[in-house]
């Protein structure tokens, strides 16, 4: 276990503690910087650790929960949308059976001397890493997994030599996908299955690309994509054949939205404005429903 402020190796354990809604978490402490933190222990089917390809991240419920994806919020961003953001936290923490992750983008991250000018962000990298953790501290027991995008797995990696998404989440001790995967989400015993990915194109139909996911990873229930900034959830219904009789075949394309205001580049570019927001699935053991907010 490692601090996610200063990254120190000199921690210790402050007891388990109760929190809101009976939320059961490991308290931490750390011995050089004295800040303190805490991780879940509810999830004993959720082990940290990186989602590889070939691997898949199991996640059991005994009730039906909501599962918010963030994607895209650019903490940092000069038109990072706090208000909308501070939304999805107070509605993740007031609910206690809600679960959520990260889905790339996570900070804004201009390093220096980038292509880009780092006028595009209010704070420094190392700043924007330490308050993002901050930030979601009241929920971070609740993350399923995190995945890096662009900005910060992409970026980090090649300019910085380290991936800041991955040390995100082994801070955090949250599963990490560097990768688009799988993710079997289990409530009682009816087993739905979740393909996640942050995304690449910047094509303004958006299903070109679920289409695509959809092929290669094909036993998807619901198929989540980020990047381009898009926000819909949209049922994709077809028939099949079930003990010899035609059945509605329901799944989800999902497109995550973002966290950002509308920025200079996309008024100098003439981009159409989107609506910022975040999708929520709700997985039941009957079906799953999808809506943005």
């Amino acid at each position: 276990m490692i601090c996610p402020y200063c990254r120190s190796e000199s921690v210790w354990k402050d007891g388990i503690k109760n929190r809101k809604h009976g939320r059961r978490v490991q308290a931490m402490g750390c011995n050089s910087c004295s800040r303190y933190f805490s991780y879940s222990i509810q999830e004993e089917n959720v082990r940290p650790g990186s989602i590889e390809p070939g691997k898949v991240l199991y996640y059991k419920s005994k009730k039906p929960f909501r599962l918010h994806g963030a994607t895209d919020i650019h903490h940092g961003a000069n038109e990072h949308h706090t208000r909308k953001f501070d939304d999805l936290i107070d509605e993740v923490d007031s609910d206690p059976n809600a679960r959520w992750f990260l889905n790339g983008d996570n900070i804004e991250l201009i390093p220096p001397h980038y292509k880009i000018s780092q006028r595009g962000q209010d704070m420094e990298p190392d700043k924007q890493y330490l308050s993002f953790i901050k930030r979601i501290e009241k929920i971070a027991d609740k993350l399923l997994f995190i995945r890096g995008g662009n900005h910060d797995y992409i970026r980090s990696a090649n300019i910085l030599g380290f991936d800041v998404s991955k040390v995100m989440a082994e801070s955090l001790s949250v599963p990490y996908y560097r990768l688009p995967g799988y993710t079997k989400i289990i409530v009682n015993k009816k087993e739905w299955t979740l393909v996640s990915g942050h995304g690449k194109s910047g094509a303004k139909n958006g299903d070109l690309e679920l289409d695509k996911m959809a092929a290669v990873y094909s036993e998807g229930d619901v198929f989540f994509l980020g990047h381009n900034h898009q926000l819909y959830a949209k049922p994709i219904d077809s028939i099949k054949v079930k003990d010899k009789e035609e059945t509605l075949h329901r799944r989800w394309y999902c497109r995550g939205g973002s966290f950002l205001r509308y920025a200079d580049y996309a008024r100098y570019s003439f981009f159409p404005m989107i609506r910022t927001g975040w999708v929520t699935m709700e997985f039941k053991e009957k079906e799953i429903n999808s809506w943005t907010n």
